[in-house]
């Protein structure tokens, strides 16, 4: 007896084609000056050591 090639890999489905897919470009994103700064801290508190070893506010 001979056996079947095809016995039990993919016992009748249909294998799936592979789906081609859109590139979706991304927009660059435009920041204001104020979002840079913000970004990089520069409004920030400052602290500085005062007397007795203390963190004070600038």
């Amino acid at each position: 007896m001979e056996a079947k090639k095809n016995a039990l890999p993919n016992a009748g489905f249909k294998k799936k084609k592979p789906t081609a897919r859109k590139s979706i470009e991304k927009k660059p994103q435009k920041l204001t000056e104020r979002d840079l700064k913000n970004l990089m801290g520069i409004n920030r508190p400052t602290y500085k050591r005062g007397r007795g070893g203390a963190f004070r506010q600038k």
